[in-house]
């Protein structure tokens, strides 16, 4: 613990923040009343770009000089890779602010291991790496095992409930679902099976389909299925192969055949169609297109030797390719098909947006056409990158689908989504750096879903037992 009521301190410390090398990592951060951050400052190169003040984003600006006589506390902190989790270390030095005018911007995100450079020489005096040891090398292509060994370890309660801690501790049966299949990466069956009990106990109607929502205390509040989610359960209990897997395929039978029967329509030409769910196959029909997993629909045509699986693959591909005029526009998150057989972009149905939008659900869709094995879904995915490159774009949670800004706060999907797009561009280099990056926002403002695409995005686009190609 580090005190002083003058300035001199706070402003050497602060100028090694400041000057700290851009290959230190770690996250330094300040505060000074309890709870109150003051801010965010992302280095050149680490992996944030620009925050835009938003309800989600807390990054603010402000001078703890108009606090005299609070504690400010600068925290620095190193992640530490540790088989199956990652460990936070960190030192904090506290100084009382003096009355001068510091502007502080804080929370500086780097992207390596904090080195004995910049504040934490100032302050800490740390010495140098014993002669003839190496530095761990930072490459970003983390084991897809741990990636989804640290979801599980976050999100996932050990009755196997998956929630949401950034929205209230609710439950959604697409987490469910994410957890079901990234437990499969992590070679955790117990896990597994833990996460598809709940599912099932809880979530699973009489028709074999799956509520969408529950409440913080496990209770349905919210009866109406998504096919993203029962199309994801049924792949995973399919691809089942521990103790007992007879009666997991089963079970995966029965939810794939009542996705067949209650939440497909028929398109132009006859091309079936997944809907959103049993509520959105009347006119017009309701389409979500990040909920057209290749992976899985071509997963389960080979798993139940039922065809129309790999047809409503083919469908999703061929409309996807006319929403976005083979590649020119982005995909939105929703899409609606009219009586006509017209298939046109559209708000969501519940009004929460404004305008047809390529957001946090459009993301998916090009997360999973890269990871497909279908060559002209890959093609849509390189043209996308197009799109994504310039600029920030590549890290906006928000775009029109012609590539323009709508919300340029970051976010870990979008990042995911655009390092999708990069590799299949043949762009790796940006590939890795964009999941390094989402990682990184990850930890700065962690929530479910950045949590689940963070992990899923390696999976689905390295070796494991996602990526099928």
């Amino acid at each position: 613990m580090l005190t002083t009521g003058k300035g001199k301190i706070e402003t050497l410390l602060l100028a090694g923040i400041m000057a700290a090398p851009l290959g230190s990592a770690g996250l330094f951060a300040a505060t000074g009343p309890p709870g109150r951050i003051l801010g965010e400052h992302p280095a050149a190169g680490s992996g944030g770009g620009r925050h835009a003040p938003s309800g989600t984003d807390r990054a603010v600006e402000n001078h703890p000089a108009n606090w005299p006589g609070i504690p400010v506390t600068l925290a620095i902190t190193d992640r530490v890779a540790v088989p199956g989790r990652l460990a936070m270390m960190t030192t904090a030095k506290t100084i009382t602010s003096a009355a001068a005018p510091l502007r502080v911007r804080v929370i500086i995100r780097l992207a390596a291991a904090i080195t004995c450079a910049g504040i934490a020489a100032a302050a800490a005096g740390c010495g140098s790496a014993p002669a003839g040891a190496s530095r761990p090398q930072q490459t970003g292509a983390r084991p897809p095992q741990q990636t989804a060994t640290g979801f599980l370890a976050a999100y996932a309660r050990p009755d196997g409930r998956v929630v949401r801690p950034d929205q209230g501790g609710d439950t959604v049966s697409e987490g469910q679902a994410y957890g079901m299949l990234l437990a499969e990466t992590a070679g955790n069956h117990d896990a597994l099976a833990r996460i598809w009990k709940w599912t099932r106990d809880h979530l699973q109607l009489g028709d074999g389909l799956f509520a969408w929502h529950a409440d913080a205390a496990g209770k349905v509040v919210g009866q109406q299925p998504a096919s993203d989610a029962d199309l994801l359960i049924a792949w995973a209990l399919l691809r089942y192969h521990g103790p007992g897997a007879a009666a997991w395929h089963r079970d995966g039978r029965r939810v794939a055949n009542a996705i067949l029967a209650r939440e497909v329509t028929t398109g132009p030409g006859g091309v079936p169609v997944l809907t959103a769910g049993p509520w959105a196959t009347g006119r017009p029909a309701s389409l979500d297109p990040s909920y057209w997993s290749l992976t899985a629909l071509n997963g389960l045509a080979q798993l139940t030797g039922r065809q129309e699986w790999g047809s409503l693959a083919a469908g999703a591909v061929t409309l996807t390719s006319e929403l976005t005029r083979n590649g020119q526009l982005l995909p939105p998150d929703w899409a609606e098909l009219t009586a006509t057989g017209a298939l046109r972009a559209e708000p969501a149905p519940d009004g929460s947006q404004p305008q047809a939008q390529y957001g946090p659900d459009a993301q998916r869709t090009v997360a999973w056409f890269a990871a497909s094995c279908d060559p002209r879904a890959k093609a849509l995915a390189a043209r996308w990158w197009a799109l994504l490159r310039p600029g920030d774009r590549a890290r906006a949670l928000a775009l029109r689908p012609d590539g323009t800004m709508l919300n340029p706060t970051p976010a870990a999907m979008p990042m995911v989504a655009s390092a999708a797009a990069a590799k299949a561009a043949g762009d790796g280099a940006a590939a890795r750096k964009l999941l390094q990056q989402a990682t990184a926002q990850q930890h700065i403002h962690p929530t479910y879903y950045g949590g689940a695409w963070d992990a899923l995005g390696p999976a689905l686009l390295t070796t494991s037992p996602l990526s099928t190609c």
